[in-house]
């Protein structure tokens, strides 16, 4: 079974949508699981890097602040020892690993069926502050914590003393001793004087590059199924969205597909009524819509207005051309039957012999005549065409012409007029309105032909003193078979003005005629220059 262009339209449209939709789909997975990763590190390492701060030596005690978060968006984070000995947190047992500690090292780690990322981060104290009473010089707190690298430039300060009390050189002395640090390994920051409402103090900052409290450690963990579970869910509703989105497409495929059929539908209900018919003359209804279809429906219209005017042609011809043999058949006939009598002799059945070998010349030239109509109607595809000076040719064909009654010809024609055209025709063309201006003339008359410029055109003009055409006529003389004389007495077979017509055509020219009856006429052949 043979499957409608509708249906074809929509499937092939939804498989292509398919496929794009799967590749499309692939790789938004691809790059969704990458930047799902990619994400659940950074949160990984921002929430061990926010912790940092919460960790430090008071006192000489260690100290994890109320702060510091064990669990947050997933992460799981727990203080070690060098000696991978869990200090604080609060992560599942199923999650707790034996891995060797590794600063600033994001690592994924197996245990059992449990998938998870950890990272470690090591943390030396080696940032001290101490507040010193600016009277008795005593310490009144100490710490240590993380410096980060942005916090250990030193500032200056100015040296101040209190009256029975310390300077801040002395200050800076007392916590040096107190942690044991000689002067040349150690950096002060600052030796500020904080404003407590309870008691002046020196508060000294200084880091030492050699730590004096042991070092701990921050791991954070976070289980991979977490992440795991979220991009199963995305692709849970992706492959349940997918079909829906398929079928939908589908749908609109068809219907889109549908619309866009229906007015091609139309013009085939159309033509198919036309051809069914025999009134040519109905033409399709252009509809609104694309260009493509406009334009398709003018070009049947075009081509329904010539076959029409073609069959009207055809039968105009076929009535005139049977006219037109219907004459020297029945003479045939009846000369025949005549000469086949029983009282014909001899002269009888030649003279009969004699008027069928002219009428059958007569029907020769008929047959010749209609070839060459037929042949220049067959278009520009057949022309050899070639390179004329207008005026030389025009010449040259009337010094072959010979006229009869009388008739005098004369022709103008200048040179450096080119066209392009067949050469040919060009002579069958001259020759017949030639021909048609002896056959019209008077006895003694005269026919002018001249060959003038006339902007970017050739014009030939053939000018006779004549019979002339009555103006009703003139619109009808280049159809095939016209003849203005009704009794159709005079030679020819009215095909040479229609030939004349055709070929002007055939060379992208026009032909015209200026006459009035009894007053001669004058035809006019206008052919394009060749630049």
């Amino acid at each position: 079974m043979k499957l409608s262009f509708k249906v074809r339209t929509a499937a092939m449209t939804t498989l292509l949508i398919a496929a794009v939709a799967a590749v499309s789909v692939a790789g938004m997975l691809l790059m969704s699981r990458s930047v799902a990763d990619t994400r659940t590190q950074q949160e990984l390492i921002k929430a061990v890097e926010r912790n940092v701060d919460e960790v430090e030596y008071k006192s000489g005690v260690l100290e994890i602040e109320d702060d510091f978060a064990y669990y947050a968006g997933g992460v799981y984070c727990d203080v070690y020892s060098s000696e991978l000995e869990r200090i604080g947190g609060e992560t599942p047992s199923d999650l707790l690993s034996d891995a060797e500690l590794s600063a600033g090292k994001l690592r994924k780690m197996h245990s059992g069926d449990s998938e998870y990322y950890i990272y470690d981060t090591r943390l030396d104290f080696i940032k001290y502050e101490y507040e010193i009473d600016v009277i008795s010089g005593q310490i009144i707190k100490y710490e240590a914590g993380v410096a980060e690298s942005e916090a250990l430039e030193a500032q200056p300060y100015r040296p101040t003393r209190f009256d029975g009390g310390v300077s801040s050189d002395e200050a800076v002395a007392i916590a040096l001793a107190h942690a044991g640090v000689s002067a040349d390994k150690a950096k002060i920051i600052s030796v500020e004087l904080p404003a407590y409402s309870d008691r002046q103090v020196f508060a000294v900052q200084f880091t030492c590059d050699e730590p004096l409290y042991p070092p701990v450690w921050i791991r954070g963990v976070y289980p991979a199924g977490a992440a795991e579970s979220a991009f199963g869910t995305v692709i849970s509703i992706i492959f349940y969205i997918l079909p829906l989105f398929l079928i939908l497409s589908a749908v609109g495929a068809y219907l889109l597909a549908r619309r866009t059929i229906r007015p091609v539908k139309e013009i085939t209900d159309s033509a198919r009524a036309i051809s069914s018919g025999s009134d040519l003359s109905k033409r399709i209804k252009v509809p609104d819509g694309s260009a493509e279809i406009t334009d398709l429906v003018r070009t049947f219209n075009d081509m329904l207005e010539r076959l029409e005017s073609s069959f009207e042609s055809e039968k105009r011809f076929t009535s005139d051309a049977s006219h037109e043999l219907r004459t020297p058949l029945a003479v045939i006939k009846a000369e025949c039957e005549y000469a086949l009598g029983a009282n014909a002799d001899e002269a009888d059945r030649l003279e009969a012999l004699e008027s069928v070998s002219k009428q059958g010349d007569k029907m020769a030239q008929l047959v010749d005549a209609l070839l060459a109509v037929s042949r220049a109607e067959q278009g520009r595809g057949r022309l050899k065409l070639e390179r004329l000076d207008i005026g030389e040719t025009v010449r040259d064909i009337c010094d072959g012409f010979v006229t009869d009654k009388g008739i005098s010809l004369t022709c103008t024609a200048g040179n450096g007029l080119s066209v392009l055209a067949d050469r040919a025709l060009i002579g069958r063309l001259l020759d017949n309105l030639l021909s048609n201006a002896v056959r019209y003339g008077r006895e003694g008359g005269k026919i002018e032909v001249t060959v003038t410029r006339v902007g970017d055109n050739a014009e030939i003009k053939v000018s006779d003193d004549g019979i002339g055409i009555a103006q009703e006529d003139i619109p009808k003389i280049w159809d095939r078979f016209y003849r203005a004389d009704p009794s159709r007495s005079s030679d020819g077979f009215g095909l040479g003005l229609a030939l004349v017509r055709q070929i002007a055509l055939l060379h992208s020219g026009s032909v015209g005629v200026e006459s009035r009856l009894d007053d001669g006429s004058t035809f006019t052949v206008t052919l394009p220059l060749d630049k």
